[in-house]
């Protein structure tokens, strides 16, 4: 269905007018202006069929609707993953400045201890990444066996896409957005989701992230886990990104793949 007879069928009026959101990876947005407000619209791409689990996602919105980290939600279609929500005027999506608040913002998920029962398989993950893979822009197998020997403690409902537009922060609230592979996991995966993803390296901000989540610097048996966590998310999001390239041979995937599979290189000579 096009996005404007959706936000007809939604709303019973025409849009006034469409603007594309850029940093979409895996569906197309969109800022809709109506008669009186805006709203963000999601749209899954067909390609990605398969990939996520819709109905989950309703229940885990459901789920955490009382800890206010998403913005209001004005519609969701459970066999489509079609999802309108309110827009947030002058949201700014994460940059370094926000290390403190993004902590917080984490940490709020994690410690309501919610559990949807279902696990987010990282080892099924990989495999769906990697057989979709018809020509592999890198090799892995040598981290392979860190996803082999990974051992998930105190699963908690966990995000596990923490990317930079997952982030949006305001003057007077900040949100944690779009629940897609959010499933029960290991905090720690989540920590590693947003260092990783967010591609921050300097000790220092990871320090200052430790501290905003932890109150205090980890330990050593912590931060040997968390140097797992960060070897298992480099070859799973590069597999992703290179499966998403071979489906859609955008640079944005190839550029994504590349940075994954340098740092994951780095990572293991450390």
């Amino acid at each position: 269905m096009k996005k404007e007879k959706i936000i007809e069928t939604i709303f019973n009026e025409k849009a006034l007018q469409f603007e594309y959101i850029e940093s979409g990876l895996t569906n197309d947005n969109y800022i809709v202006t109506l008669n009186d407000r805006k709203v963000v619209l999601r749209i899954p791409r067909i390609e990605n069929k398969g990939l996520f689990d819709y109905t989950l996602e309703a229940k885990v919105l459901e789920m955490i609707h009382p800890l206010n980290l998403e913005p209001n939600l004005i519609y969701y279609n459970k066999i489509t993953g079609i999802k309108c929500s309110e827009y947030i005027e002058n949201a700014e999506t994460f940059n370094v400045k926000y290390i403190t608040r993004a902590a917080k913002l984490i940490q709020t998920l994690h410690q309501a201890a919610l559990k949807s029962g279902v696990r987010f398989d990282i080892k099924a993950r990989f495999h769906q990444f990697k057989d979709r893979i018809t020509d592999p822009l890198f090799d892995t197998t040598f981290a392979h066996h860190f996803i082999d020997d990974l051992v998930i403690e105190n699963p908690v409902l966990c995000h596990n896409d923490i990317v930079e537009g997952n982030l949006l922060f305001t003057k007077n609230k900040d949100y944690l957005i779009d629940y897609e592979y959010a499933a029960d996991n290991d905090p720690f995966f989540d920590i590693m989701s947003f260092i990783t993803e967010n591609d921050i390296v300097d000790p220092d901000l990871r320090n200052a992230f430790y501290e905003a989540y932890f109150g205090r610097l980890p330990n050593q048996k912590e931060l040997n886990k968390l140097f797992q966590f960060e070897v298992v998310h480099h070859v799973l999001w590069c597999e992703w990104a290179m499966m998403m390239y071979n489906l859609h041979q955008k640079e944005i995937y190839k550029e994504i793949a590349s940075l994954k599979f340098q740092r994951l290189n780095e990572c293991i000579k450390k």
